[in-house]
């Protein structure tokens, strides 16, 4: 523990001072930010992904609020509507999630996102009031298997294995593999640290 924490601070030190270097072109000063939008998506410069999946959550939350209502109203059985769900909704939230290194936290935010939309989806496995003024919810994996619907980690995991098949076929897996962290960087996993299952790929499939 007195290791990693010594690593902590010498990264949060020499984080502070890479802030204060600046960069200029013909003299102009480029402008120092910390987050970086590039096709849609949030790169932050200590390479942490949480600001991106924040704003995929806030989009995804908006979406689904319009469509979870048009098909509330309708009726929709729970397939179907979890077949426009993962089209429309989870298309938002999970954009960029390909090269995304995903902490304990993350993911349990990102899954709570995904059961609540399926319990408002479901009709079986619906949450009910239970004694007093508590609620009784069903499982995860009951409400998940009404709608036809697996976790959300395991979505995520058909799409980065996805491009870790496409990757690791290719020469620049040396490189990445070669690369040096960046200065004032965060020490925490590399995309390519992550557990790789190529096998989830077969058994979920790119049309869910």
């Amino acid at each position: 523990m007195g290791v990693e924490r010594k690593k902590q601070r010498e990264a949060a030190v020499t984080s502070a001072l890479a802030l204060r270097q600046q960069c200029s072109v013909h003299g102009n000063t480029l402008e120092r930010v910390e987050v970086f939008k590039y096709l849609g998506r949030l790169l932050a410069q200590d390479d942490d992904d949480i600001q991106a999946i924040r704003t995929q959550m806030r989009k995804a939350r908006a979406t689904w609020a319009r469509v979870g209502q048009v098909l509330r109203a309708e009726n929709v059985p729970p397939r179907i509507a979890a077949k426009f769900y993962k089209a429309v909704v989870q298309a938002v939230l999970l954009y960029g999630s390909e090269t995304w290194v995903l902490s304990t936290a993350a993911l349990s935010s990102l899954e709570g996102f995904h059961i609540r939309a399926a319990y408002q989806m479901a009709v079986k496995h619906k949450p009910r009031r239970g004694p007093g003024h508590g609620w009784i919810f069903p499982k995860s994996k009951d409400v998940l298997e009404e709608c036809g619907m697996s976790t959300l980690e395991e979505y995520i995991t058909v799409r980065q294995q996805t491009i870790a098949v496409y990757v690791a076929t290719r020469p620049i897996i040396n490189k990445c593999r070669q690369g040096e962290r960046k200065r004032g960087a965060v020490l925490h996993r590399w995309w390519s640290e992550q557990q790789m299952d190529l096998d989830v790929i077969g058994t979920i499939g790119l049309d869910e």
